[in-house]
């Protein structure tokens, strides 16, 4: 069964600026949702970065996510 889970992730910009990104991910624990996390940003071309957090949506970020089995979406 798939849950929604809320990331934070940090990296450094072009600049060297820190930027914090958040994701709702569709995954069955919080292993798969890391692992899942850090697949879409390899892919992206991002390798410098640090998950900060995963942790499960309480049931009302998960009403508002919305997010389908299997997905990622950025939330800021």
């Amino acid at each position: 069964m798939q849950m929604p889970f809320l990331t934070t992730v940090s990296f450094a910009d072009r600049d060297g600026t820190a930027v914090r990104l958040q994701y709702g991910v569709s995954a069955g624990n919080e292993s798969e949702a890391r692992s899942e996390l850090e697949r879409r940003l390899i892919n992206q071309e991002l390798y410098n970065y640090s998950i900060l957090e995963v942790r499960p949506a309480t049931s009302l970020e998960a009403q508002s996510l919305d997010l389908p089995a299997g997905t990622i979406k950025l939330l800021n």
